[in-house]
């Protein structure tokens, strides 16, 4: 593999992270807003 390869892959593997991390953290501020009535200021996640 080469330098090239490896970062191409990398950068697709932090580009679908965010992506998920997005979908989530959207899902998860509407089941609280659901829940509770008062909307989420802040997401944290690893």
């Amino acid at each position: 593999m080469t330098k090239e390869q490896a970062m191409e892959k990398f950068m697709l593997a932090k580009k679908k992270k965010q992506e998920r991390i997005e979908t989530l953290a959207k899902k998860m501020k509407e089941d609280y807003e659901s829940k509770t009535g008062l909307q989420a200021n802040y997401f944290f996640a690893m």
